[in-house]
């Protein structure tokens, strides 16, 4: 990875971070968002205790809206509906209470209104905020990067025991190659990087309500059931006297024809059904011209069923078809007689108001001596829908690589991906940690991917002594070239070729101890040797 790709990670990982911090730090850090864990059954069947809402300030606050204030009364914070303003004050009351909040906030008392709301998300806030959660998590935290915290040349002075003496065996780290440190640093950026993203990825599907609001229709059925009934001459044609529906209808024998009609109206979640259903008489022929027989008084619905009765009178029938036959000098051909049901009902289902719909007509043929039913059962049970536009609250899913994803599946795969990539990044950063004063190894493992080492440096023509190891990284970065790394007994030595010029800088081994020379012994002061004094000559 270059440098400049680096940077443009680092910076979009920094913007995320960022953006996060803004929008969801708390107001008790100096944010301006604010977290309240439900208790009670004020806010019911909304809300339900244990739940997380998130708040948010607005501009202004209307009636109608959730929002959240500080209650001196209760000395606590309530999150209740705004019912009404008086003046610059607002009205607070509980969706589920039958009673107005005492205090009575300004704009400027408000927390904030109703941003998202996560179901049991307090109890979840509420265990990780525990002390004892805090402790593991502390715990966690120490056991994994207390040992890169050590100071080199810091080993501990190994331990003895009280009855034999003996000397425990110290505890050894395993060391790695510059090459596998400076990978573990790359594994380690791009780790944390996902971490990052599997964190933010993680509240914002922690924010996000479990349930979405889709648009669905739900159709209203409408059935009705036509059936009619009389008396008549006993005889060979009614041996009882009784007409029921289906028979002919010969009109000398019938003294009485009552039509009847049920109406039913049913739907899932049918909240109510009101209105009435009436039945109209008319008689048409088949030139087109009708004429009305009267109607049948309107029924009340009640739980969704009402039944209208009407008497036909076929001798009317017979008369005002007679004389429209003399008015216009001939025979109009065939006539019927229809019963038309009118239904004024209305309803809602789930809260969404509806319009029952017109029904078909039962038709009657009609001659000089007999009236005659359809011959078809549709006829009698005529049937009508009418469809309600319903925000349903489902599942909230999400579509990955075309497989539906529930929300609960997604936060569960965002916490396992953020614990791995935690801990792929805190084991990776404690491999690829620097050698605590040791500068020549933090240049080597930070720029491994330029770093070529070799057994010998042979300079060119003219070498120039860099001031410092960044100065030699931009020289490499410059001429896209490696850097030459020789670990010789003077020091670290790191060097880029540029055609016949070296570019080099040296680190001086300070991590090599060397055994101090032994001291001289002391001086011994030697004795003069013995003045020799010449004897005089004897003669």
């Amino acid at each position: 990875m270059t440098a400049a790709a680096r940077a443009a990670s680092i910076s979009a990982i920094a913007a995320l971070v960022l953006a996060a911090a803004w929008l969801f730090w708390p107001s008790q850090l100096g944010g301006a968002t604010t977290y309240v864990s439900t208790h009670g059954i004020s806010m019911e069947p909304g809300f339900s205790t244990g739940d997380l809402a998130v708040l948010r300030p607005a501009d202004s606050y209307e009636v109608g809206d959730v929002a959240a204030y500080f209650s001196p009364s209760l000395n606590t914070v309530v999150m209740h509906r705004i019912v009404a303003v008086e003046g610059d004050r607002f009205v607070f009351q509980g969706d589920n209470n039958d009673w107005l909040d005492e205090d009575r906030p300004t704009s400027d008392e408000v927390l904030g209104e109703l941003f998202r709301q996560v179901p049991q998300g307090g109890k979840v806030l509420d265990a990780i905020a525990s002390p004892w959660s805090l402790t593991l998590i502390f715990a966690v935290a120490f056991g994994l990067f207390g040992n890169s915290r050590r100071k080199a040349g810091g080993r501990k002075a190994p331990r003895h025991r009280a009855s034999t003496g003996r000397t425990s065996p110290a505890l050894t780290l395993p060391t790695f190659s510059m090459p596998t440190r400076a990978q573990a640093r790359q594994v380690a950026v791009a780790s944390g990087a996902v971490a990052l993203l599997a964190g933010g990825a993680g509240a914002v599907l922690l924010v996000l309500p479990s349930t979405e609001t889709e648009a669905r229709t739900q159709p209203v059925a409408q059935e009705g059931r036509f059936s009619y009934a009389g008396a008549a001459e006993v005889g060979t044609t009614y041996p009882t006297g009784a007409l029921t529906s289906g028979d002919p209808i010969y009109t000398k024998l019938v003294d009485t024809l009552t039509v009847s009609f049920e109406h039913t109206v049913d739907a899932p979640g049918l909240d109510a059904v009101d209105g009435t259903v009436r039945l109209d008489l008319s008689v048409a022929t088949a030139d087109g011209w009708t004429a009305a027989l009267g109607s049948s008084a309107a029924v009340a619905v009640q739980d969704g069923v009402a039944t209208a009765s009407a008497e036909i009178d076929p001798t009317l029938a017979a008369a005002l078809v007679g004389r429209h036959n003399a008015e216009i000098g001939g025979s109009a051909g065939s006539a019927s007689i229809l019963v038309t049901p009118v239904v004024d009902v209305t309803g809602s289902v789930q809260g969404q108001a509806f319009t029952a719909a017109a029904l078909d007509p039962l038709t009657f043929s009609m001659d000089t001596v007999s009236l005659r039913p359809p011959s078809t059962e549709a006829a009698f049970a005529p049937t009508g829908a009418v469809s309600v536009s319903l925000d349903a609250e489902v599942s909230r899913t999400f579509t990955v690589l075309g497989v539906d994803l529930p929300i609960g599946a997604a936060r569960l795969i965002a916490a396992v991906v953020l614990v791995v990539a935690v801990l792929v990044t805190a084991a990776s950063g404690w491999i690829g940690r620097p050698r605590a004063g040791d500068a020549a190894d933090e240049f080597a493992v930070r720029n491994a991917a330029r770093i070529l080492p070799v057994a010998g440096l042979v300079p060119g023509r003219s070498v120039v002594d860099v001031s410092d190891p960044a100065a030699l990284r931009r020289v490499a970065e410059r001429v896209d070239g490696l850097v030459l790394h020789h670990a010789g007994a003077d020091g670290q030595t790191f060097a880029v070729q540029d055609n016949e010029t070296t570019y080099r800088f040296v680190f001086p081994d300070t991590a090599i101890t060397r055994t101090p020379p032994p001291p001289p012994p002391p001086a011994v002061r030697l004795a003069p040797p013995p003045m020799t004094v010449p004897l005089p000559r004897i003669a």
